[in-house]
């Protein structure tokens, strides 16, 4: 009994992960952000920890990988919903390359062509739900606005990296060889985008000070 139980539990904390979404965004829409954005980030931890349950404990079904993938999808969507009511238009340009790149993917399992997983695809995700959570604090608290334009940038860089990527192994590319899209490594060009980013944000600190 004990052990069927430690199987699902990956599967039970994701449907507390799927309640946890629809109860924070029936909050945030009665005016509560503070309880929503709480649930909201038990959101993006929990999905981080049914994962690190289904490999430890080898409990990988399908049914549990598919209310993986309707969570995420409930995720994104209930998040962009609010933002969208709330005129957060540009939060757009990085669910469409999300699109994308879920997209290219689909290709690629038709060609049964392995994914692989860049480090910067990881990175990317993680910035995605980041930006999502700073646009939403920046609903109510101003000074967040800030904040958000910079992760909505980078987060919208990284994604373009990731597409990128994608497409030079759709191509047959080797690991090695996949070419950035202005050509430079992508170690190279995070050093000289983060250098852009604290040229541009002297004058909002300034402004805030």
């Amino acid at each position: 009994m004990m052990y069927k139980l430690k199987k699902q539990l990956p599967n039970i904390i994701t449907l507390s992960r799927i309640i946890s979404l629809v109860v924070g965004f029936v909050l945030f829409m009665k005016g509560n952000m503070i309880l929503s954005l709480i649930f909201y980030i038990y959101g993006a931890i929990s999905d981080s920890i049914d994962g690190y349950f289904a490999r430890k404990l080898n409990a990988y079904t399908k049914f549990g990988q598919y209310l993986d993938a309707i969570s995420d999808k409930l995720y994104f969507l209930s998040l962009i919903i609010i933002l969208l009511v709330n005129k957060k238009y540009l939060i757009i340009l990085p669910m469409i390359m999300e699109l994308i790149i879920s997209i290219i993917n689909y290709l690629m399992l038709k060609k049964n062509k392995k994914v692989f997983t860049e480090r910067v695809g990881k990175f990317k995700t993680t910035l995605l739900i980041i930006t999502l959570i700073v646009a939403l604090l920046s609903i109510e608290i101003k000074i967040f606005n800030y904040l958000y334009i910079i992760f909505l940038v980078l987060t919208t860089y990284f994604h373009i990296e990731t597409i990128c990527a994608y497409i030079n192994q759709l191509h047959g590319k080797s690991k090695e060889n996949i070419v950035s899209f202005k050509g430079k490594k992508i170690s190279e060009k995070i050093k000289l985008l983060l250098d852009e980013f604290m040229q541009y944000i002297k004058n909002p600190i300034k402004i805030i000070k």
